[in-house]
């Protein structure tokens, strides 16, 4: 019965030092039958929150973080050491200092990010802003993986080489897989951090990853991505000429492409019409992906919920590329994934920590089945 109320009904705790924004969402979630607010606060002090917190008992706080060094983020490891199994989603500025501390938040165990919209904007568009983000991300609150958020998040902060190759070699062989595209959605942050981490110095394709964030916040996410791995990460810019081992980040507001000037394969950025409501989309990525590279695509779908990246799944698969997911153990939500591995046999999920090496095993089975092809 208990698990039947909280399929129904969830438990709502909002903690913000901004009175507008705190009106603005309490007067939105009051509205919903699928929510129960059960308490509404400017911050106060730890001290003060905690017992207000072990009273109410919410499924997921809400809680307003300016940056990363503030008394609100100081909340925010109390409440994760203090209440490992509630959920608690940031809400962060929409600026460079609201990008890096949300980035921190997720490595340290918050499920989510939202970001706060600029006052100036009005009232009736913050609200729009907050019901797109925060009402979907509420009714999945249900369907989340409890044990993944209180694992700790352990990657390598320097830039060594990640052994992921046969010794004596220089450089792996080229292979039919010419280009890897990472699609990743809710709770794909962490493992993106892993698997880029453990990605071999000497990949002999290039990487485009579309991570659903806003912009500002992929110029972060790649900063920090690149100060993971000996390979080059950069947020991808117009023109930009795909190279081996050279990672691109999709930026948030825009449509990322692949286009092929006869010469080069280079990115594109454009701010077409959203797909699944989403700028960049996964979709769109891979849809160019396939007309530039036909099969020769490694496509992998990390953590995630939604429609996005499905449709390119059927095109990669379509067109003979392959198609990897991460597992529903390692991942936060497995709704994205889940739904393309229904799209047929042959697909295959493995968790964040070994992505990497099954990565490192296809391309080198790929230049294997190259090298001793039999001619025709």
């Amino acid at each position: 019965m208990k698990e039947e109320k909280r399929l129904r009904e969830v438990r709502v705790f909002v903690i913000d030092s901004d009175v507008l924004m705190r009106q603005i969402l309490a007067s939105m979630l009051r509205k919903k039958e699928e929510v129960n607010l059960t308490c509404s606060t400017g911050f106060c002090g730890v001290d003060s929150i905690m017992p207000k917190i072990k009273e109410q008992k919410p499924d997921v706080i809400m809680l307003g973080v300016k940056s990363s060094d503030s008394d609100e983020m100081n909340l925010f490891y109390q409440l994760r050491k203090e209440f490992p199994d509630v959920f608690v989603v940031l809400l962060t500025p929409l600026n460079r200092e609201g990008a890096a501390t949300a980035l921190q938040g997720l490595k340290d165990g918050a499920i989510d990010y939202v970001t706060k919209p600029d006052k100036r904007i009005g009232l009736i568009l913050a609200n729009r802003h907050f019901q797109k983000r925060l009402l979907p991300l509420i009714k999945s609150i249900p369907k989340l993986n409890c044990e993944r958020i209180n694992k700790p998040l352990s990657v390598s902060s320097s830039r060594a080489t990640t052994q992921g190759f046969s010794a004596g070699r220089s450089r792996m062989t080229p292979t039919s897989t010419e280009l890897i595209v990472i699609g990743s959605c809710m709770g794909g942050v962490t493992s993106l951090y892993k698997l880029i981490s453990q990605l071999p110095e000497s990949l002999p394709v290039p990487v485009v990853i579309v991570q659903h964030m806003p912009k500002i916040y992929t110029e972060e996410l790649s900063l920090e991505l690149d100060r993971l791995t000996p390979l080059n990460v950069r947020e991808a810019r117009v023109n930009s000429v795909l190279l081996p081992g050279q990672i691109y980040v999709a930026p948030g507001g825009y449509h990322t492409v692949i286009k092929n000037d006869s010469t080069r394969n280079r990115i594109c950025l454009h701010r077409g019409p959203r797909e699944h409501r989403s700028r960049p989309s996964i979709d769109v990525l891979l849809r160019s992906a396939i007309q530039a590279y036909g099969g020769r695509v490694l496509s992998i779908f990390l953590s995630g919920k939604g429609n996005d990246g499905i449709l390119g799944a059927k095109m990669v698969m379509k067109h003979g590329g392959n198609v990897l997911l991460e597992s529903e153990e390692s991942s936060l939500i497995w709704d994205m994934p889940k739904r393309i591995s229904s799209l047929g046999n042959g697909i295959n999920a493995v968790s964040a920590d070994s992505l990497a090496s099954v990565i490192v095993k296809l391309l080198k089975s790929d230049s294997q089945q190259k090298k001793y092809r039999i001619p025709q």
